[in-house]
């Protein structure tokens, strides 16, 4: 799932609760991985596996860790 440009709000929870549901990582344009569970970091290629970032499924974090992207 690739996070691009979008507005702040509910789509941040949104797209958490997605991304948690499908066991999915976002992959923001700039910055790497974003994951809710460390057990998913075994699944991203290896290029992305040491970069991934684990964060809080909720909007506030999500919304956080794109802006640190």
């Amino acid at each position: 799932m690739t996070a691009t440009h979008f507005a702040r709000g509910e789509i941040s929870g949104l797209l958490a609760r997605l991304a948690v549901a499908l066991g999915a990582a976002v992959l923001p344009q700039d910055g790497g991985a974003l994951i809710f569970h460390e057990e998913e970091r075994r699944h991203l290629p290896a290029a992305l596996r040491d970069g991934a970032v684990v964060i809080a499924p909720t909007a506030d974090a999500f919304q956080a860790a794109l802006e640190g992207c």
